[in-house]
């Protein structure tokens, strides 16, 4: 058997004694990893990471998802969609859709944004579309199905559907001239069983390729689950599995086909409803999955779902792509939005945190600020340490704001704090204050323009506001201070409210 597995690849040129790619299955693992899809490993780890930690909170996911521009304005135009917001209401900040989608849910978008994202940049378009369009239809199936049973969290079996052929999709994007051999071999044999062809070219399916990229990443229990085959009778693994059966039934034979017939019966006998009833709701699932894809920027894979009859739902058109820039821009209508949100915030009993990650939201995304801090002073009154940071650089950024502020060593921020003002630092600043620039403090801006705004609570100042435009190397002006002082203004109010109750 082995020299069979090796003769092929030979033929083939796949996976070769000259290393140009890899020759085991951990060795594709570290390949996608490394360089088909750091992307997707990276926000996978994060939102993991968040999503485990028993100290997390939804403000860290929000962190997680504003550092990455793009998934920020995916996540919002998802967010803001019908599927997920049928009552219309606007969501103008990743802080607010955690709160109104929930944790979970918003997980569940950024890493079906992040899989989108990253699978369209690679080669094989066709496959990978195929394979998108398989596994978004699989998903909305899944996901029904686990409502009708009552699953506690129905979001973490729409991920584990989504990504069941992630092996599969990363493979073709991102195999190169691998994948492109493994097309021909399939195609050479069409009455194969693909499993068995991946066996004998690559010496494994890649089902193992996603179990084994599920655990290099930490993509979930339940995806390990469905993949291993261990919990068969789990219902939850059987919602994934009979997701992925019936969208692969419907691709290969149409609504009437008669292996479709037999799966919808067995559905039925799952979910404990008459098949009839089954049939709408797979159909409708059928074609809220095309909305589905269309709203992740994958709308090419939305029109390969499989309708049924000629009347099938129109909504299969591409969803119109976000232009996203390096750098936000100013944008007065979403600053009014986030203010109106912040409004609304004080109305369900807010926690601190949520005001601040909000404000500083508000003050990166909406004043088009390259970064943006909340440094919180000690107990003592002795220092600033930064607490909360968003934009470029945010953590280091967080890490380097720690200044004293006592009377006796004066300094700019220790001015600020006394005075109680908003200060505009830069060129244009009196020569009185900018002999209170420290070396520390020019170090942090690395001589950028920069605006920092006390925030106090019943007449005691709590902490600080610092943003700037440093790394994009724009220029501060007039409108951008007015609307940082704005921000913070509400915040302040934000606050009072909350330590008034």
């Amino acid at each position: 058997m082995q020299d069979r597995v090796t003769r092929e690849r030979m033929e083939t040129g796949v996976a070769t004694a000259d290393g140009a790619d890899p020759a085991s299955l951990s060795g594709w693992v570290r390949k996608l990893g490394d360089s088909g899809m750091p992307v997707f490993a990276h926000t996978a780890q994060d939102i993991a990471r968040v999503s485990e930690s028993r100290e997390s909170s939804a403000s860290e996911l929000a962190r997680v998802v504003l550092q990455d521009a793009a998934m920020t304005a995916k996540l919002l135009r998802v967010a803001n969609s019908p599927i997920f917001n049928p009552v219309g209401r606007t969501i103008s900040t990743v802080s607010r859709a955690v709160v109104v989608l929930g944790f979970e849910e918003v997980r569940s978008i950024c890493l079906s944004i992040a899989v989108v994202e990253s699978m369209l940049r690679g080669k094989q378009k066709q496959r990978v579309v195929e394979e998108m369009a398989r596994s978004f239809h699989a998903a909305v199936q899944a996901r029904s199905f686990a409502r009708k049973r009552k699953d506690g969290s129905p979001e973490e079996v729409f991920i584990a559907t989504l990504l069941y052929r992630l092996g599969d999709l990363a493979f073709w994007a991102f195999a190169g001239e691998s994948a492109g051999r493994m097309d021909a071999v399939l195609q050479q044999r069409p009455g194969e069983s693909p499993e068995k062809v991946q066996r004998e070219v690559l010496g494994f399916p890649l089902r193992e390729l996603t179990l084994g990229l599920s655990r290099e990443w930490k993509l979930g229990g339940l995806l390990e689950q469905s993949l291993d085959g261990s919990s068969g009778r789990n219902p939850r693994v059987s919602n994934v599995v009979l997701g992925h059966e019936l969208a692969e039934a419907a691709e290969k034979g149409g609504w009437e086909a008669p292996e479709v017939t037999r799966l919808l019966e067995r559905i039925a006998e799952n979910l404990y409803l008459p098949v009839e009833e089954v049939v709408e709701l797979v159909r409708a699932n059928a074609e809220e999955a095309v909305r589905t894809a269309s709203f992740y920027g994958a709308g090419a894979a939305g029109c390969l779902i499989p309708q049924a009859g000629d009347d099938a739902t129109d909504a299969a058109h591409p969803g119109e792509e976000t232009e996203v820039n390096e750098f936000p821009q100013p944008d007065p209508l979403l600053q009014l939005g986030i203010l109106r949100e912040l409004s609304l915030l004080m109305e369900s009993s807010p926690d601190a945190n949520s005001v601040l990650e909000m404000v500083l939201e508000g003050m990166y995304r909406g004043i088009g600020m390259d970064r943006t801090l909340f440094a919180l002073r000690t107990p003592d009154h002795r220092l600033l340490v930064g607490r909360y940071a968003l934009g470029r650089g945010n953590e280091e950024l967080r890490r380097q704001f720690s200044f004293e502020t006592l009377e006796e060593t004066p300094n700019l921020l220790q001015h600020a704090i006394a005075s109680k003002q908003a200060l505009w630092v830069g060129r244009e600043t009196e020569e009185e204050l900018s002999r209170l620039l420290t070396p520390q403090l020019l170090e942090l801006s690395r001589g950028a323009d920069f605006f920092i705004m006390p925030i106090e609570i019943h007449g005691r100042v709590i902490g600080i506001f610092y943003a700037d435009r440093q790394p994009s190397g724009r220029p501060l002006d007039e409108d951008s201070f007015t609307s940082f002082r704005h921000f913070v203004q509400q915040a302040n109010l934000a606050l009072s409210f909350i330590n008034s109750d």
